[in-house]
């Protein structure tokens, strides 16, 4: 169990990249979204939730040997970048806006994002890219209503 949560936490080793892991792991999201996720609503939403709680609980094991929140976890921002771009138009400027904006959102960290690390476990560690997304998908669909995408 310990390899297999060791494997999903890092997203197949995306995490292990010398540098942005966090980056990679968000294109990594982006790309399998676009590809694997089928145009249901509610595949979507099923989807997202499944990976949701799989990142929070292979998560919560990877720090047992990497450290609280450490960079070669990254299946946290995979899990944000569905939530991202659940329920959202599937066209290459809507998912390049997407994200864009996660990482923005992600690095920055706007409250209560910034709060949300400080929770216990694989929760801390996904409870905060999964409100990044939260931010990212209202300010997609602003843009898509206002004309900008």
């Amino acid at each position: 169990m310990k390899k297999i949560a060791e494997i999903i936490a890092t997203t197949f080793y995306v995490g292990y990249a010398p540098i942005v892991p966090a980056t990679f792991g968000a294109a990594f999201g982006a790309i399998v979204f676009w590809f694997f996720v089928p145009f249901s609503f509610v595949t979507q939403f099923l989807v997202t939730v499944v990976l949701i709680v799989t990142a929070v609980i292979t998560s919560g094991e990877a720090e047992k040997k990497y450290g609280k929140d450490a960079r070669c976890i990254v299946i946290d921002e995979v899990a944000g970048m569905f939530v991202s771009l659940c329920f959202l138009p599937r066209s290459a400027m809507v998912f390049l806006a997407a994200f864009v904006a996660f990482r923005v959102f992600d690095v920055l960290k706007p409250f209560p994002v910034n709060r949300l690390q400080k929770l216990p476990g694989g929760w801390g560690v996904v409870a905060d890219d999964v409100f990044a997304g939260i931010y990212t998908n209202v300010l997609i669909r602003i843009l898509i209503a206002a004309g900008g995408t």
